[in-house]
C-alpha cells in the first residue's frame, strides 16, 4: 500500500527549461541575424547549440520516469529480489544519489565553459573589445553558462544511473536472471532499452561537436567571404569536447551494460552445474529406456530435461536485445564515421609531412 500512497515524482523539466531554451534560441537568432545572414561560423555554432539544447530538453523530458519504470519492471518481473516496502526503500536511496550527482554536473559544466572562455578570449582579444562588445560577451556566456548547469544536471544524473550496477552490489540487492524469458536477454531487456534512451541523449553533444570538428575546415568552401577566425580558435577546443562527451556516452552507456554483462556470465557460470545435474538425469533416463514402451513413458520428461539444459546452456550474457543493439551500431557509425575518415586523413597528413 505504501507505493500507492506515495505521490509521483515531477519528472519533466520544470517549465522554466524549455522556456529559457527558446528564449535563448530567439535572442540568439535576434541579436546575431547580421552575421548569421553573412554566415559567420561561430554565430551558426552558437545557435546550432541552443538548437541542441531545445533539443536535448524535449527528449530528456521524462529521464527520471524512464529510469523509474525500467527499476519496477525488473521489480515486477522478480529480476529484482526486494520486498515492496525495501525496494520502496532501496528507490528512494538511488534518487538521492541522482540527486547529488547531478548536483556535481550542474556546477562541472558552467565551469569548463568558463574555462573554454577564458582560454580564447584572455588576453589580446578581450583587450581589443570596446565596451559594449564586452557587455555582449558577458551576457553571451551568462545564457551559456546557465544552459551549460541545465546540461550538467541531466549528465550529472545520467552518469548515476550508469553507475546501477554498482548500487546494487553496493546494496546488496540481488538480480536475478530468467532463464528462457522470451526477451531474448534473461528478462532483462528493460535495462537495456533503458540505456538505449539514455544514450539517444548522451548521444547529442557527441555528434555535435563531430558535426563541428568536420564543418569548420570545410566553412570556407560553404562560404568563402567568412572570416576563418573561428577555426584557429575553436576548432580544437571543440575536438577537446568531442571526446568528453564521448567519454560520457561510454559512462552513460558501455559501462553500465558491461557490468551487467559480467554479472549475467557469472550466474550463467553458476547455473551450469544445474545444466549438468540435468544431463546426468537426463543420460540416466536415456539408459533406463530399452523399450519403445518405455519410451512413452518417459517421453514427456526427457523432452523437458532437454529443453531445461538448453534453456541453461543458451542463457543470453547480456542486457541489450540484438535488435536494440544494431540499431546503436548503425547510428553510431552512420553519424561518427565520417568524422573517423577525416580524423585517420589529418594523422596520414601529418605523417606524410613528417617523413618528407
Amino acid at each position: 500500500m505504501a507505493s500507492r500512497t506515495q505521490p509521483k515524482r515531477a519528472n519533466t523539466p520544470s517549465s522554466p527549461e524549455p522556456l529559457f531554451a527558446c528564449a535563448g534560441l530567439i535572442l540568439v537568432g535576434f541579436l546575431y541575424r547580421a552575421e548569421l545572414f553573412a554566415f559567420d561560423p561561430a554565430k551558426w555554432a552558437t545557435l546550432s547549440a541552443w538548437v541542441l539544447l531545445l533539443a536535448g530538453i524535449w527528449i530528456a523530458r521524462a529521464h527520471d520516469q524512464h529510469f523509474e519504470h525500467m527499476l519496477r519492471r525488473l521489480k515486477q518481473r522478480e529480476a529484482i529480489a526486494l520486498s515492496p516496502e525495501g525496494f520502496e526503500q532501496w528507490l528512494q536511496k538511488v534518487r538521492h544519489r541522482a540527486h547529488e550527482s547531478a548536483l556535481i554536473g550542474s556546477l562541472v559544466f558552467p565551469a569548463l565553459i568558463l574555462v573554454a572562455y577564458t582560454f580564447v578570449y584572455v588576453g589580446e582579444r578581450l583587450n581589443g573589445m570596446d565596451t559594449l562588445q564586452r557587455i555582449w560577451l558577458v551576457a553571451e556566456v551568462t545564457l551559456e553558462v546557465i544552459a551549460a548547469r541545465i546540461i550538467g544536471r541531466y549528465v550529472g544524473r545520467g552518469i548515476s544511473y550508469g553507475f546501477l550496477g554498482k548500487h546494487l552490489a553496493k546494496d546488496e540487492v540481488t538480480l536475478n536472471v530468467i532463464p528462457g524469458h522470451s526477451d531474448n536477454t534473461a528478462g532483462l531487456r528493460p535495462i537495456g532499452d533503458f540505456y538505449f534512451y539514455q544514450a539517444t541523449v548522451t548521444a547529442l553533444p557527441v555528434f555535435f561537436f563531430a558535426f563541428w570538428v568536420l564543418v569548420i575546415p570545410l566553412w570556407s568552401t560553404i562560404a568563402p567571404a567568412a572570416s576563418l577566425e573561428f577555426a584557429s580558435q575553436w576548432k580544437n577546443t571543440y575536438l577537446v569536447f568531442f571526446f568528453i562527451a564521448l567519454g560520457i556516452e561510454v559512462l552513460a552507456f558501455i559501462l553500465p551494460l558491461w557490468f551487467f554483462h559480467r554479472e549475467m556470465s557469472v550466474q550463467k557460470q553458476n547455473m551450469r552445474s544445474r545444466a549438468d545435474e540435468l544431463s546426468a538425469t537426463l543420460s540416466k533416463l536415456q539408459r533406463d529406456i530399452t523399450s519403445q514402451e518405455r519410451l512413452r513413458d518417459y517421453g514427456e520428461e526427457r523432452t523437458q530435461l532437454v529443453e531445461q539444459i538448453a534453456l541453461l546452456e543458451n542463457l543470453p550474457t547480456w542486457a541489450l536485445a540484438p535488435d536494440v543493439r544494431q540499431r546503436f551500431a548503425w547510428g553510431n557509425l552512420a553519424c561518427l564515421s565520417p568524422f573517423a575518415l577525416q580524423l585517420s586523413q589529418t594523422i596520414l597528413d601529418a605523417v606524410s609531412k613528417g617523413t618528407s
